[in-house]
């Protein structure tokens, strides 16, 4: 119930769509039904001369010209159910229409839900989600359910409708053979309720089993690189074989679970057709029912046994979707991010850190200790330290990415956690270590942030030092960079995020250690550059080079979450401690003269 539910909620748009289907159904029903009748009173009542009991059929018959002009001419019967099987011929296309007009609407609708929502939920939720079992969830679980709308739902109404009236008129001809015709029923309905709970047992581990595949496919493809860096193609190829093998097997289980079902309710469907039988030339025999009558047992015999086991594969279809709208909820049901709620002051740059402590949700050990810092507008702070050391958690508080457990960052007098999210991240831009460029040109990938004209375009790539190679590209700023990136140098990727970064003019903005991949003289030209801006802006750098942090107003070093250091070059080299150490490294190896 609570699946059906699931899909009346997202149905409900589409009630006048589901009468349609309804009486698309009973359309074709009614005529299923009727056909039998007809042939019946054709050969009892026309043919044989019996007289007619039911006042309607003695109208009608009255209304075709009499008893005597139908049996000589008996084309007027099989026109009537020619004309009866056109009915059903347009009942089963205007079902068809409109099941498949609701379902591909409804699972549309559903997608841009789930997209829409994902969208929305925290950072930290993706973190921990495999990126394929999320696409599996909103691609194939979704799938499910549409094909479930596009025919099982007819097929429910039909099967309900049709054992529901062909049993009232076969009760109505003779009860006793009716309850012969129905005596094997219960087996039928036992193997389905056995059938559904095993069936969605395995339906589950197959669903499992196809995310893995697909998680371990996604992760090879994104890291392409790395694996012919290291040769790793043979062990990539056996880590998919074995998803890919134990998915097979999930898919075989699922084979003989249908297997077993539709033998055991063939079987029982052929036993009930050979009772009936039997039981109809013995009730013939005995006078008790007509040759028509029988006929109508005959034919209505298929239209109850075969829809009450086609009632069993609808239920394995409910079993299925059902793994698959647990799935989809588990995502809906996710607390979004708040991205509507929240002030919007005017930021312009001055941040203050008083106490604050940060643990991931996964970890029991906090990540930063009681961190207090004073970053000033319009200057330019250097984060350093060892690996692990908290840096990028520190930055990534900063536009509310994560959120701190205790203490307080004020940014521009105002709580962080009280400013608008979306409004936050348009005036704190990260520029991440690791870029991603969408599948478009260099142009639109600059745009993503804001649509600018094209000199505002060049005019940010000037700053970022990348619009020189951009020109040396044959089509410019109109080249495709592929997948990723794909077709770029890593510095050049830094370089496109940097200017991308810097299209919307934000009062602060963060690089976290993107200007690692930079050479020394690429990165003295973009600190360069962006000394000169024509617009007040506050930097944090994440850096492991002296040469970057040399110029900052002010550097901090962190250890174990900690602030060990604080102040500028020329203070901290006079000092013991972790920055000191990396500016004699540097100092011998040539770095900071480079």
């Amino acid at each position: 119930m609570k699946d059906l539910a699931f899909i009346r909620k997202y149905a409900k748009p589409y009630d006048k769509k589901v009468f349609s289907i309804l009486m698309n159904v009973a359309l074709y029903v009614t005529g299923m039904l009727c056909a039998p009748l007809i042939v019946s009173y054709m050969v009892d009542n026309i043919i044989h001369g019996l007289p007619l009991e039911e006042a309607w059929a003695e109208n009608i018959v009255q209304l075709l010209g009499g008893v005597e002009y139908l049996r000589n001419n008996l084309w007027i019967g099989g026109l009537m159910v020619l004309a009866v099987y056109s009915l059903v011929g347009i009942g089963v296309h205007l079902r068809t229409k409109n099941c498949g007009i609701l379902a591909e609407t409804f699972a549309e609708n559903l997608r841009n839900e789930v997209y829409d929502h994902m969208q929305k939920l925290p950072f930290s939720y993706h973190k921990m989600k495999d990126s394929g079992d999320l696409i599996q969830r909103s691609t194939s679980d979704i799938d499910m359910i549409r094909r479930f709308l596009s025919g099982s739902i007819s097929e429910l109404f039909y099967s309900v409708l049709i054992i529901f009236l062909a049993a009232i008129i076969l009760f109505s001809r003779n009860i006793t053979l009716t309850l012969i015709a129905l005596c094997l029923t219960p087996l039928t309905f036992i193997a389905t309720a056995v059938f559904y709970k095993v069936s969605k047992r395995v339906f589950t581990k197959c669903d499992e089993d196809e995310a893995k595949m697909m998680a371990v496919l996604q992760e090879n493809l994104n890291a392409t690189r790395v694996v012919k860096a290291f040769n790793q193609e043979i062990n990539e190829i056996k880590k998919f074989d074995a998803a890919n093998h134990e998915f097979r097997n999930g898919i075989h289980k699922v084979v003989h679970v249908l297997a077993v079902y539709w033998n055991v309710s063939d079987l029982i469907g052929t036993l009930q057709i050979f009772i009936l039988i039997m039981a109809g030339i013995y009730f013939a025999l005995q006078g008790e029912i007509t040759v028509g009558t029988f006929s109508v047992f005959i034919s209505y015999e298929s239209m109850i046994i075969w829809p009450i086991r086609q009632l069993g594969r609808i239920v394995a279809d409910m079993g299925k979707i059902s793994v698959s709208i647990h799935r989809i909820e588990e995502i809906l049901n996710e607390k979004c991010e708040d991205l509507e709620s929240g002030c919007k002051p005017e930021i312009h740059g001055d941040i203050v850190f008083d106490h604050v402590d940060f643990a991931y949700h996964d970890s029991s050990v906090a990540t930063l200790h009681d961190i207090c810092l004073h970053i000033y507008p319009n200057t330019k702070v250097a984060i350093m330290g060892k690996t692990g050391s908290g840096k990028s958690s520190l930055v990534h508080l900063l536009n509310g990415i994560y959120d701190y457990q205790s203490g307080s960052i004020k940014i521009d007098g105002v709580e962080l956690k009280e400013i608008n999210k979306t409004y936050l991240r348009k005036n704190v831009q990260v520029v991440l270590q690791e870029p991603f460029l969408y599948s478009k040109t260099i142009a639109d990938n600059l745009r993503l942030a804001s649509y600018s004209s094209l000199e505002e375009v060049k005019r940010v790539a000037q700053t970022a030092s990348i619009d020189h190679v951009i020109q040396e590209f044959d089509k410019g700023y109109e080249t495709e960079v592929g997948e990723k990136g794909v077709t770029l140098s890593g510095g050049q990727k830094q370089r496109m995020a940097i200017a991308r970064s810097l299209m919307l003019k934000s009062p602060i903005v963060v690089f976290d250690d993107s200007l690692s991949a930079l050479d020394s003289k690429t990165d003295a030209q973009i600190q360069k550059a962006l000394n000169e801006l024509d617009y007040p802006v506050t930097t944090l750098m994440i850096t492991h080079r002296i040469n970057t942090a040399r110029n900052a107003d002010q550097i901090i070093v962190l250890d174990q979450g900690r602030i060990v250091q604080c102040g500028k070059h020329e203070d901290l080299i006079h000092q013991e401690g972790f920055y000191k150490q990396i500016y004699e490294i540097q100092s011998e190896g040539g770095e900071h003269g480079e």
